[in-house]
């Protein structure tokens, strides 16, 4: 195979960019290959990179989500979209897929509150913009909410959510609820950490005899992910995929998993019944009658052997019990 020019990869940050907002070039590419791998890379940064978001709420004394709370400026539907916009950094390496995490408020007084108030029921969780307006408590008035957080990737609706809920008692234990009095209500879940991704393809003047391109990747991130770590995310799940691709028969011996012990069956069909370690009765017995390897006796029925001249009970249960260790048992004649 025809080797390619080797790869530069730069990534460039400007002061007038933050942590969240990165760009990078990669060439040269042979012609083509930017916009085949832009599009690939800009998918996959926009739906399959793994977040933590909100995915359900339950509010003291609520019970459906179009409600209004005594003492609050907000309705619930306004409570829950402020929720939404609270930013929640982790460390998927300390979280497993399957975990959930609470957030607690508690608000007895008469103020602003923000994401600042939120108590998370995890050490290794932060949230990044503290200053987020989350309600507006007044005379009188008080809010207690958990809300709960899990990874995943994409965009899950709330009705979605609902059906994840609804009737799952495991599910539901696992949330760990200390409300008493109020629903539990479903939200719209946005996982995605890249709010943004742009790409640019343009042709390089260079001495090569080859058309070659650059490819420029502009990406913008909500600040829980640095773009470094979201493109290096994006990579490894692309390739991933290449390599089930590329590796045909890897990927058949994982999906057919029972192929091995099947081929190894075929060839124990043809092992001689000397070889079965049986009494010399019962091994005279079968040879009268013809059967001179494993696979020949595996095909009788029960009957047929039980029925076998000069084969008596002992001798019947030895050969039965000694085709069962290969994995074999004498199916029943018709009664």
């Amino acid at each position: 195979m025809e080797k390619m020019t080797k790869l530069e990869y730069e990534q460039v940050q400007t002061p007038s960019e933050g942590i969240n907002e990165t760009i990078f070039t990669v060439k040269p590419l042979e012609r083509g290959f930017g916009n085949t791998l832009g599009v690939a890379l800009r998918r996959t940064l926009l739906s399959s990179i793994t977040g933590l978001a909100l995915f359900a709420v339950r509010i003291e004394g609520v019970d459906h989500e179009f409600q209004a709370i005594d003492g609050i400026k907000e309705d619930v539907v306004t409570l829950i979209m402020n929720l939404r916009k609270v930013k929640f950094q982790y460390d998927p390496t300390l979280v497993n897929d399957d975990d959930i995490i609470k957030v607690v408020l508690k608000s007895n007084d008469q103020e602003v509150v923000t994401s600042r108030n939120l108590e998370i029921v995890n050490s290794t969780i932060e949230i990044l913009n503290k200053s987020q307006h989350i309600a507006t408590i007044n005379a009188k008035g008080k809010l207690y909410l958990e809300a709960y957080l899990r990874p995943g990737r994409g965009f899950i609706s709330s009705e979605e959510n609902k059906k994840l809920l609804n009737g799952n008692t495991a599910l539901i234990s696992q949330l760990n609820s200390d409300i008493k009095d109020g629903l539990f209500i479903a939200t719209d879940s946005n996982f995605s950490p890249v709010e943004k991704v742009n790409y640019y393809v343009n042709e390089l003047n260079t001495s090569s005899p080859k058309l070659e391109e650059q490819l420029k990747m502009h990406l913008i991130t909500d600040g829980t992910i640095e773009p470094k770590s979201a493109i290096q995310q994006a990579c490894e799940i692309l390739v991933s995929h290449f390599k089930v691709i590329g590796n045909v028969d890897e990927m058949k011996l994982n999906v057919f998993q029972d192929e091995p012990e099947i081929e190894e069956k075929e060839e124990e069909n043809d092992i001689d019944i000397n070889s079965l370690g049986l009494s010399v009765r019962s091994l005279n017995a079968l040879k009268k009658i013809n059967k001179n390897t494993l696979a020949e006796v595996a095909m009788m029925t029960y009957e047929e052997l039980e029925g076998t001249k000069n084969l008596g009970k002992k001798s019947l249960d030895e050969i039965v019990s000694r085709l069962k260790e290969y994995g074999y048992e004498l199916s029943k004649g018709e009664e």
